[in-house]
């Protein structure tokens, strides 16, 4: 079965778009890790902003180092 002639271009639109959303979810969790940084110096952080401050510390760069690897991969 073939498939219609735009659904090549409407499924390469929702994976740039998925790209994109990624890319902006990205720097929203630089720039939030930098300013829970920054506010840790000033006060002491709460529980959940602890939490954040750990896991975006975590998650940030093991994306880092998943995304490179799957580029190496391919």
């Amino acid at each position: 079965m073939q498939k219609p002639k735009g659904a090549d271009t409407v499924i390469t639109f929702f994976d740039n778009l998925k790209e994109l959303a990624l890319l902006v979810i990205l720097i929203a969790s630089m720039v939030y890790r930098r300013q829970l940084k920054l506010t840790k110096w000033q006060r002491t952080l709460t529980i959940g902003e602890w939490t954040m401050y750990i896991m975006l510390s975590i998650a940030l760069p093991l994306y880092a180092v998943l995304y490179i690897a799957f580029i190496l991969g391919t």
